[in-house]
């Protein structure tokens, strides 16, 4: 699994009693906190290639079935990488504050993989390096890595944060009635 969060900071003794204290409106935040992180979710799924790694000279998959000594299955199905993209909400307490984030999450072994893959190519294997000579990938570079997630953090991540600050705002005024 891998995910971007996004965040958003303040009022966060007043979200703590509202957790705490009204269910409901707790219910409802964490619902629209994971409609906006829907806003990132499907940009993400748009940005899966039809192909994981291919030979674009002969026109052939590379990546093909991949099953780890477990039985795992590793390989990339675009179809089945672009359906495990799901919105997620996530509430902590750090330093006696509370966090609220919208996550988008990638569930697919083949799609986690393909997302961090050959981002450290210290090994130099050609399924690394044939994956980032595709696709870009090492930190630092944002609009590469990690695939999938930050082009679509950075395309729509501006839009989720507001939305969330507003569904933070509206629970806070709600509560203070």
């Amino acid at each position: 699994m891998w995910y971007i969060d996004v965040n958003v900071t303040g009022a966060a003794a007043k979200i703590d009693q509202i957790k705490k204290f009204d269910k409901e409106l707790w219910k409802g935040v964490q619902r629209d906190v994971k409609d906006a992180a829907k806003l990132v979710v499907n940009e993400a799924k748009s940005n899966v290639p039809s192909y994981g790694l291919y030979n674009s000279e002969r026109g052939i998959v590379s990546w093909g079935q991949w099953t780890s000594g477990n039985g795992r299955d590793l390989s990339f199905d675009s179809g089945t990488v672009s359906a495990s993209i799901k919105p997620a909400f996530r509430s902590r307490v750090r330093s006696g504050l509370r966090i609220v984030k919208g996550r988008a999450q990638i569930w697919n072994p083949g799609g986690a993989i393909y997302t961090l893959a050959g981002s450290r190519n210290r090994s130099g294997h050609p399924f690394n390096t044939n994956i980032n000579n595709q696709a870009g990938g090492y930190p630092g570079k944002a609009a590469f890595w990690p695939r999938i997630l930050t082009p679509a953090w950075y395309a729509k991540g501006p839009e989720a944060s507001r939305l969330i600050g507003k569904t933070i705002e509206d629970a806070i005024d709600k509560a203070n009635r």
